[in-house]
């Protein structure tokens, strides 16, 4: 899902990887590249190793970066418990080469890679856990649901994910509304609110990636009309800046625009993600946040119904939006490596 602080991020944030180097015990901070399709993929690996337990993560966008994700806080009360694995997908970040292609398979196929990559640098016995948020939300089903992939991964966590493009944007619409109406009456930030209900109330809904921009657009900004969420202590920028390496900004641009004006997420709204929930066994987290616009809690409910797995856990974030690492960081991440620590 394509948001303004991404789009900011982007132009600032390079991950530097040039020297390809492998931490088989320990504390890992390595670097390397994926070469697929004609495209090379930034990873890094950071934190323990010897956990044999990693969690991609899968960024939100199309267009995002993964080291977004990465703050102090992570490095100090994450990594030490088990490896994160930042990458930038496809006409993402600081990923490079040819971006003539938009196909939405080869996320997929990429994915595939990276998992058997990272087995076979740091040991076929090594856990994976998919950690997909908004966009990546939707990537981490979309490979889960074919079942020969899921014996490659111990885990899916689900961060308010967009399995299923149709359903959120629908969701979207009645919680704007829902909520618009609820604040116009507590005289709340009306004058914010109006013209946004009026023209959702005088837009047919008819399911399609029409409105989809423009929906997107309203979640990200009324968050910042709810009492109710929790800002997060340092802007998330200045964490990133701070704790990760920068460089050069042509390729973020260049990738930014490619991952936005391609329009790779207009493909999703063809790809019946919810009808093949139950083919998805592997044990599940989701983790939603209660004033989330973007992804509203309504797709994990979806989710809940129709999964195929027996062991999922549901923790809605009651002072959270869209970015609950941001919203309430001690008490997601803490939910986050608890369950993989049983996992």
């Amino acid at each position: 899902m394509k948001q303004l602080f991404f789009s900011i991020l982007i132009i600032i944030v390079l991950t530097n990887c040039q020297k390809e180097q492998i931490t088989l015990s320990g504390v890992a901070n390595d670097t390397f590249f994926l070469q697929e399709k004609g495209i090379a993929m930034p990873i890094q690996v950071h934190g323990n190793v010897a956990s044999k337990k990693m969690l991609i993560v899968l960024h939100g966008g199309p267009g995002g970066v993964a080291l977004w994700y990465r703050d102090n806080y992570v490095i100090e009360n994450v990594e030490k418990e088990f490896a994160m694995v930042y990458y930038d997908q496809r006409l993402s970040g600081s990923s490079q080469g040819n971006t003539s292609s938009n196909d939405i398979t080869l996320f997929k196929s990429d994915l595939m890679k990276i998992i058997q990559l990272l087995k076979s640098k740091y040991g076929s016995d090594t856990k994976i856990y998919l950690m997909g948020h908004s966009w990546g939300g939707f990537v981490a089903p979309y490979f889960l649901q074919d079942s020969n992939k899921q014996d490659l991964v111990a885990g899916w966590i689900q961060v308010a994910g967009a399995h299923n493009y149709r359903m959120t944007d629908s969701l979207t619409r009645e919680m704007l509304i829902k909520y618009g109406n609820i604040e116009m009456k507590a005289n709340r930030n009306s004058d914010k609110w109006k013209p946004i209900v009026d023209v959702l109330n005088s837009k047919p809904f008819d399911g399609s990636d029409d409105i989809h921009a423009e929906l997107d657009k309203y979640s990200s900004v009324v968050e910042g009309y709810m009492a109710q969420i929790t800002p997060p202590n340092t802007p998330k920028l200045l964490k990133v800046i701070v704790n990760n390496k920068t460089a050069g900004t042509s390729t973020l641009v260049n990738n930014f625009i490619g991952g936005s004006l391609k329009d790779v997420d207009a493909q999703a709204f063809a790809i019946p993600i919810s009808e093949n929930l139950y083919k998805i066994k592997v044990p599940t987290l989701l983790l939603f946040g209660r004033y989330d616009f973007v992804c509203p809690t309504g797709l994990s409910d979806d989710i809940k119904a129709k999964i195929g797995s027996a062991d999922v856990k549901e923790v809605i974030f009651e002072k959270s939006g869209h970015t609950i690492m941001d919203n309430e960081p001690v008490f997601f991440w803490k939910t986050l490596v608890d369950w993989v620590k049983v996992h």
